[in-house]
């Protein structure tokens, strides 16, 4: 629960940024007279105190300017100090190696007046205290819009709590369904991705495919069922034999080895992304198997593809993560330049790219 005085910033916060967005929107032109302290508390149901530091803060930073027994004006002249204060969420583990938290950094700034925008960074560990963990330090930042990356469903409560501070917030999701009412979703689809690799694979002829996630995936209903459809309908063994769950770290994972050793070993991987794959590559050198000829190698997603070894089959997933990222970051400016509350549902398809790391293995020959 919110501190008392937490409770008043956040609604000094509120009357500041519904000043300033009429501001930017031209609903109150330079030069022009405010309302009274007494109007504007009555118009957003709050105190007059609240209001009153509010507009303090517009004036200290030359938005507005005071004239005692005049009134309260927007400055004539634009000043520097006017900008887009935006957050980025991402979950903890995405620290600044990863690769897509550069990808998310460059995604947005290519969609911002960068003179004329303040871009902060925070993290959250657990979806059921977003709003401790993210959200109330950027209402405390008097951050006015977020972009928020996230693989599994923030809790509706947590979402509200951003609404009422006055934050407005576009998801990046990497699953469908599950859309949060009155908040924009961008969702990068990838579920189309998994069914083309299965397909692929038992195309050119494997049968024994292991399918390589993590131990918290934001896949794992979806999954199980697919694995369990294309068993049945291969006659692929049991599907549960067929998943192979590995921590959040795949460097942590020590079993590799004994996944890739034996007469029944796999043909064939799916992977979840350039770290699995990183590993993979590693294993198969360890145990003299050559890719894709002892071993065919397809990923979800790969965000270093130069990286590899073999040409990687995998979707653009740079290009797709930007495309999606740019369409989040202008609906977000639309929505604080605006005022409106125009909800946005878009899906991004992740497509496969097909390269030499995928193909018929010469195992296939001998083995049944």
């Amino acid at each position: 629960m919110l501190h008392e005085t937490a409770v008043g910033d956040l609604k000094q916060n509120r009357a500041r940024e519904v000043v300033l967005r009429r501001i930017r929107s031209g609903d109150y032109r330079p030069g022009q007279r405010l309302p009274s302290e007494r109007e504007l508390a009555q118009d957003l149901a709050m105190s007059h105190l609240a209001v009153r530091r509010g507009l303090q803060e517009l004036v200290d930073a030359g938005l507005i300017v005071r004239q005692p027994r005049v009134g309260t004006f927007v400055q004539k002249t634009r000043p520097v100090e006017l900008s887009n204060r935006l957050g980025i969420v991402v979950p903890s583990y995405m620290n600044q190696a990863h690769p897509f938290l550069s990808v998310l950094l460059n995604g947005v700034l290519s969609r911002l007046d960068q003179r004329d925008s303040a871009i902060s960074i925070f993290s959250y560990t657990e979806n059921d205290h977003f709003w401790a963990q993210a959200g109330e330090p950027m209402a405390a930042r008097g951050i006015q819009g977020a972009i928020i990356y996230t693989g599994y469903v923030i809790p509706e409560a947590e979402l509200r709590k951003l609404e009422q501070s006055g934050i407005k917030a576009v998801l990046l999701k990497m699953v469908g369904g599950g859309s949060h009412s009155g908040v924009s979703t961008i969702t990068i689809d990838f579920q189309a991705a998994m069914r083309d690799s299965l397909q692929r694979l038992i195309d050119l002829g494997h049968r024994r495919i292991a399918w390589m996630c993590y131990t918290e995936s934001a896949f794992e209903s979806y999954e199980a069922d697919l694995l369990a459809e294309f068993a049945r309908q291969h006659n692929l063994g049991p599907a549960d034999e067929m998943i192979h769950r590995l921590n959040c770290e795949p460097s942590d994972f020590h079993g590799w080895d004994e996944i890739l050793s034996g007469d029944n070993r796999p043909t064939a991987m799916v992977l979840q992304d350039e770290f699995m794959a990183h590993e993979a590559f590693h294993a198969c050198r360890r145990l003299g198997l050559e890719v894709p000829d002892d071993l065919s190698l397809v990923s979800l997603a790969d965000s270093l593809p130069r990286s590899h070894p073999v040409p990687l089959s995998a979707p653009d997933t740079i290009t797709t993560w930007t495309d999606a990222i740019r369409r989040a970051t202008e609906h977000l400016v639309y929505l604080l330049q605006s005022g409106k509350d125009r909800v946005l549902d878009m899906t991004f398809h992740s497509a496969i790219h097909w390269k030499a790391s995928t193909g018929k293995s010469r195992t296939l020959a001998t083995v049944e």
